[in-house]
């Protein structure tokens, strides 16, 4: 079949993985170990892309002084009560398997040149908060990764991964029923190209841009999103979705309270190992009490009685956790100290401002829906890992998956033979990369973009309800039936925000519609008009996925773990 009408560019893998950052660096490496030919697509530069490009203080969660039958309910009761309540939101066997295989994770990074181990090369143990105030109990594992991108990048073109940076993947292709490529758009030149694969796992991280971000719009595209880079534009969920994969849970998102010094001070890990806890206060310098500074409901009181903004203060911490502050500093964001310095912020002197409780993204428990193998149950041969992944996060999760896909995609590939590219989805894509090219007088991503941030700031939000969820939906299809077509693109850098715009709109629709449609309180979900929890929902995950071109909506059911992890768990 001749596709010269759209591309001369097609490119032949093994594994294809979209997205070279914390999951998709490991994955790609040890693939390429097994003998495959693997291409990353990464839509930035390998180098520093993703949510660890700049640095990261904490690895994460480790079974370290506790078994993983130990861990296990820790990690359940805090998913539980933070995102969703009553009953399991994930599948436990991922969980499982994750935590069973992460000391063997950190074992690869480590021979793969990765540092996993402080500078008297020890491990460097700290409290997580999964367990409260940790006690004597250490689960996080600190890491000095300001610059572990680059070492990530050498390592995969060590093992000979074929990265493509500044290439935006499309759309997956698919061929009955197994995902088997991908149509992509290279974002500086604006070149169509087609990707043909045995397998592909999505690495994009997690969805952000339906909610502005804690920091001030800058002008143009400068904006960051809590500790992510904004190039978080759900992509991965998105051409999932469109795949015929499953979307996770889209009918909700966390929310928290954040610090709106993002850019200067990156929050990063305020531990010392002693349990000192920061101190908070009120706008005129009286300490704050937990109820206003902790709680949505009191936030709103403290609002109304005049008492906002609440600082947070490290004022009176030990000049030995200061030096360990910015350690974390230079770890988390290497630029953050100099940023302070500029602006005349001492962060040991000066108070954090603690901005409203505002819904973040989605991440942990949303994502594309798989099993244990980190592979779809709809689509064979589609995987995802870390934040793009339902039910995993952090970076511990990123990493631990990514590696584990890298470990078995090849059992998958041996058998899968080879990829079937249908022309009708390739000149769907192309004709959807091309007609924002077409438009001379028309709406800029970023206009519609804008707009789409304020319906869902506006009447999404963290307290929801059927009047403002009518209203938002009313509006947003507005927006898309008239701006939507008038897209535009002036060059190749506007296709691909074009392109992300496309997938905000899907993945945004799903949300608010899944929103209007869950009418109850549960967790973080908070809808004013519908305050009980709806046990008919217990123990099940919401699954948004397109059958036949059309978008369905089903319940799966999230099952406990297997009975041979049982007993794995009980013999250990």
């Amino acid at each position: 079949m001749a596709f010269e009408e759209y591309t001369n560019k097609i490119i032949d893998t093994d594994l294809l993985v979209v997205g070279g950052g914390t999951a998709g660096c490991p994955m790609a490496a040890k693939a390429a170990e097994a003998g495959l030919k693997v291409t990353i697509v990464e839509k930035s530069e390998t180098q520093r892309s993703g949510n660890i490009g700049h640095g990261i203080d904490s690895y994460g969660i480790i079974p370290h002084g506790i078994t993983v039958q130990e861990l296990l309910p820790m990690y359940y009761d805090r998913m539980t009560s933070r995102n969703q309540g009553n009953g399991r939101t994930q599948d436990w066997n991922i969980d499982y398997v994750l935590f069973n295989r992460e000391w063997w994770a950190i074992e690869e990074l480590e021979r793969m040149g990765i540092p996993m181990k402080w500078d008297n090369g020890e491990y460097y143990w700290v409290p997580h908060m999964i367990h409260g105030d940790g006690g004597d109990l250490k689960l996080g594992l600190r890491v000095h990764w300001h610059d572990v991108k680059p070492k990530m990048n050498k390592m995969c073109l060590e093992r000979g991964v074929q990265i493509l940076n500044r290439v935006m993947v499309v759309d997956i292709l698919t061929h009955n029923g197994r995902a088997c490529g991908a149509t992509a758009i290279n974002t500086r030149t604006g070149e169509f190209m087609i990707i043909k694969a045995k397998a592909v796992a999505l690495a994009t991280g997690m969805f952000d841009r339906l909610f502005d971000p804690e920091t001030p719009l800058i002008y143009k595209y400068k904006m960051r999103y809590h500790y992510n880079p904004a190039s978080c534009s759900g992509d991965g969920y998105a051409v999932a979705f469109r795949s015929g994969a499953g979307l996770a849970h889209m009918d909700d998102a966390s929310w928290a309270l954040r610090i709106r010094d993002d850019i200067t001070n990156s929050y990063g890990n305020f531990v010392n190992n002693d349990g000192i806890l920061a101190k908070q206060y009120y706008w005129n310098g009286e300490p704050a009490i937990p109820y206003h500074a902790n709680t949505y409901v009191g936030n709103r009181e403290a609002e109304d009685l005049g008492l906002l903004p609440i600082y947070q203060s490290l004022e009176h911490m030990p000049d030995d956790f200061q030096k360990r502050l910015e350690m974390n500093f230079l770890d988390e964001r290497f630029v953050s100290l100099k940023l302070a310095a500029d602006r005349g912020f001492n962060p040991r002197t000066h108070r954090y401002e603690l901005m409203y409780y505002k819904p973040l993204q989605m991440m942990m428990i949303h994502g594309v829906f798989v099993d244990e193998t980190m592979m779809s149950p709809y689509l064979k041969g589609l995987y995802a890992a870390g934040d793009c992944a339902a039910g995993v996060g952090g970076a511990w999760g990123a990493c631990t998956s990514g590696l584990l896909i890298g470990d078995t995609v090849a059992d998958y590939i041996s058998q899968a033979g080879e990829a079937v590219i249908d022309e009708e989805q390739v000149a769907k894509a192309y004709e959807k990369c091309m007609a924002p090219t077409k438009v001379k007088d028309g709406t800029m991503p970023m206009e519609l973009e804008v707009s789409i941030r304020h319906i869902c700031e506006r009447y999404v939000g963290a307290i929801k309800s059927e009047g403002k969820l009518r209203e938002g939906i009313r509006r947003f299809e507005d927006i898309k039936e008239t701006f939507l077509p008038q897209l535009m693109a002036p060059n190749p850098h506007y296709q691909m925000r074009a392109l992300e715009v496309m997938n905000i709109m899907d993945l945004t629709e799903l949300h608010l519609y899944g929103c209007f449609n869950r009418k109850e309180t549960r967790g973080q979900y908070v809808r004013i008009d519908y305050p009980e929890v709806d046990h008919t929902r217990d123990n099940y995950i919401t699954i948004n996925r397109m059958v036949d071109g059309k978008s369905i909506v089903e319940r799966a059911f999230a099952p406990g773990l297997k009975p041979e992890y049982e007993e794995a768990l009980k013999k250990a």
